[in-house]
């Protein structure tokens, strides 16, 4: 039985914070990440740069600014800031007073993650992510914290009524290097259009791996004459961190059975997994999320994981003394 755990709403972790596609050079895109305001742009040679929001000179929101070259202008004296948050003054002087945070941001699968802590883990990535073609999905809005949607992702007994899909052995639980692990063989016992294709291309045996990096789950399904991957990553949202937006990337096995048909398998595997996971958004909208008392085995053990995971720091989630926010 389930006992009352208590799971961080920011913990140490990365984030997904949006799609690669939305940050084009020269653009400059913002955001917050336990209520701290960050931007980011991509300079015109298409490195990315995450930064605190503000200038630290006078406490402007660079969100209004432009990007020049490599450095991002702010629109209120025009000084300039590097990838690195230096700032510079209009003749190019060096203010070594002023500055801005510099965060840990990247970019793999066509998403980009971000860390708003100092020495970052390795990226949530499936094992071996260079055999996949990857696509991405247009972020989904939710009114319900992503503490509830990781739940449910590990939730055995939802898989099976909601998802149809049966366990055909017990599936395996357990921490590894700072995740989470689940591993189960399933068949489908559902009669939908999706559930017959997915039993037609999987011989109606699913190997499915998971691994939950906080925030960010990875999976990858062994489907018999395909494997797919999925990287998705819940971004708190709202006030309090109360609601979520969803990204997703999808992948198809490169090489295999229908080689030349690669992007559409790609998007083949975009759109069993967003079948898949529409029914957990109509569930999870609007849920209070309850663990005590929950027998289940992938409740309790993605529980106790979640309530592990070290919180942000105040210095990392709250803006520090003497800033201009």
């Amino acid at each position: 039985m389930t006992d009352a755990v208590t799971i961080p709403r920011w913990p140490r972790a990365w984030y997904v914070v949006a799609r690669s596609a939305e940050v084009r050079p020269g653009a400059v895109v913002g955001g917050a990440v336990a209520d701290r305001p960050f931007v980011l742009f991509r300079t015109q040679d298409g490195r990315l740069a995450a930064l605190d929001a503000h200038c630290p000179h006078m406490g402007t929101h660079l969100g209004h600014g432009r990007v020049e070259g490599d450095r991002l202008v702010c629109p209120l004296h025009h000084w300039t800031l590097g990838r690195d948050g230096v700032c510079r003054d209009g003749g190019a002087g060096e203010k070594s007073a002023y500055r801005a945070r510099s965060w840990p941001v990247a970019e793999r699968f066509g998403l980009v993650f971000l860390h708003p802590g100092d020495d970052p883990p390795p990226l949530p990535a499936p094992e071996a992510p260079q055999d996949f073609a990857w696509t991405t999905g247009t972020p989904v809005e939710l009114d319900t914290d992503w503490r509830a949607m990781m739940v449910n992702g590990f939730d055995l007994l939802h898989l099976r009524a909601v998802h149809h899909r049966e366990l055909v052995e017990p599936a395996e639980l357990r921490p590894e290097d700072g995740t989470l692990r689940l591993a189960y063989t399933s068949r489908v016992s559902g009669g939908g259009g999706a559930d017959r294709l997915m039993r037609w291309i999987a011989r109606d045996r699913i190997r499915v791996r998971q691994r939950c990096h906080g925030p960010i789950i990875v999976v990858e399904s062994d489907l018999g004459r395909t494997r797919t991957a999925a990287v998705l990553g819940l971004l708190p949202r709202g006030p309090g961190g109360a609601g979520v937006r969803a990204f997703g990337a999808f992948g198809a096995l490169r090489g295999g059975w229908g080689g030349p048909l690669l992007p559409l398998r790609r998007l083949l595997s975009r759109f069993l997994f967003l079948a898949f996971l529409k029914k957990d958004f109509a569930v999870v909208e609007g849920m209070r999320l309850r663990v005590e008392g929950v027998e289940d085995p992938g409740v309790q053990a993605i529980s106790a994981y979640l309530g592990s995971l070290p919180p942000l720091s105040a210095s990392q989630s709250e803006p520090g003394a003497g800033e201009p926010w």
